[in-house]
């Protein structure tokens, strides 16, 4: 198979950095913060989880993607069960999830609409996903009721779409006013030659840019190539941005390839292993923002390491390196709690620490 291949300038300029780093003197590191291990644990039944929501009384919701399932786990109670109320004549192949306070709005791909459901389980509210963005789903909702979408370009038959910047997009209440507040970095390509001739793919475990928004409506894009934070604030033309962060250059290696092959049913392995990887992982896995304003960068490691860390980051750059003693990946950061999850066969562990109190910062 003939490749050519597309690099962002992170991996383009990877050995001149790496010659670059040893002629400077090494930026002040930030302290470091180490969480005692934990003994709260739970299991979900689920393949894998794609999306997850805190709520003020310390449980959380999950989205389990493959079983088209929300569950609830409560660490108190000791227990994961079927988000309540919620069917699947209601809710048949949920993809989205939002937290609103305690509340939460599930998006739905197969009815192309999204539903908000009370703690209770009692549906709130339903809308339908906007032809106006292709009936994309929201992906966030502000104190205000405006909603935001991540309005991606087409493909197109051949790839080629790809290579244009998905959008950020904010509707109001009522959906019927959109606007474009940011601009997110096309995702690494690779162009092959298949059957019909040349095309673009997305090369597997390489990054994206994250997003979120907090109450108030400011955005917050965490550049992936760039290894910053940007924050858009409502009515400001100027966009605010953090340092450069500190970003070890870790390459994929075979463990990697052969985790993520694994999370694949056995039939589809093998196609799973001829496609293209990126070369080296990005700077994060996910990011959260917590109510004091900061973010939480979960930050990329090596294969089955035993302890992750998270970059704790406002606009100053890094402030503390936490160390969470998990091999596990981050699902969740809130005003109190870190939950990890780790794969195991009888489906995901999640393990729920304490936020550190010095990490945390007086709220906005």
């Amino acid at each position: 198979m003939r490749a050519t291949y597309l690099l962002p300038m992170r991996h383009a300029h990877l050995f001149i950095l790496l010659l670059a780093v040893a002629a400077c003197s090494p930026p002040k590191r930030a302290p470091v913060v180490v969480v005692a291990a934990t003994a709260d644990t739970l299991v979900v039944p689920a393949v894998e989880v794609t999306a997850v929501a805190s709520r003020s009384d310390g449980t959380w919701v999950l989205l389990g993607l493959l079983e088209d399932q929300l569950f609830l786990a409560d660490f108190a109670g000791k227990s994961v069960k079927p988000f309540p109320g919620i069917t699947q004549t209601d809710v048949p192949h949920p993809v989205t999830l939002i937290g609103v306070g305690d509340s939460i709005v599930v998006g739905d791909w197969g009815l192309s609409r999204f539903t908000e459901w009370s703690p209770a389980g009692q549906r709130l509210a339903a809308w339908p996903a906007p032809d106006a963005l292709h009936r994309v789903l929201p992906r966030a909702r502000d104190a205000a009721g405006q909603w935001y979408f991540q309005s991606s370009p087409d493909a197109k038959a051949d790839g080629s779409g790809l290579l244009d910047s998905a959008a950020v997009v904010r509707a109001d209440a009522q959906l019927t006013h959109f606007d474009t507040l940011a601009k997110l970095s096309p995702s690494e390509l690779v162009k092959v030659a298949g059957v019909n001739g040349m095309h673009y793919q997305r090369r597997t475990m390489g990054g994206d840019d994250a997003w979120g928004v907090r109450p108030d409506g400011t955005l917050w894009v965490a550049r992936v190539f760039q290894n910053q934070i940007e924050w858009h604030h409502p009515g400001a033309r100027k966009v605010e941005r953090s340092p450069r962060l500190p970003d070890p250059v870790l390459t994929v290696s075979d463990m990697d390839r052969e985790i993520y092959v694994h999370r694949f049913p056995e039939e589809q392995r093998q196609t799973a292993r001829d496609l293209p990887n990126a070369p080296v992982k990005p700077p994060f896995e996910h990011v959260f923002s917590t109510p004091d304003g900061r973010i939480w960068l979960a930050k990329s490691d090596t294969a089955l390491a035993p302890v992750r860390h998270f970059h704790v980051v406002d606009k100053t750059g890094v402030l503390f390196d936490v160390a969470v003693p998990s091999r596990g990946f981050a699902l969740s950061v809130d005003d109190h709690s870190i939950l990890m999850g780790e794969e195991f066969p009888g489906g995901i562990r999640l393990l729920r620490y304490p936020v550190p109190a010095e990490t945390k910062g007086a709220r906005p």
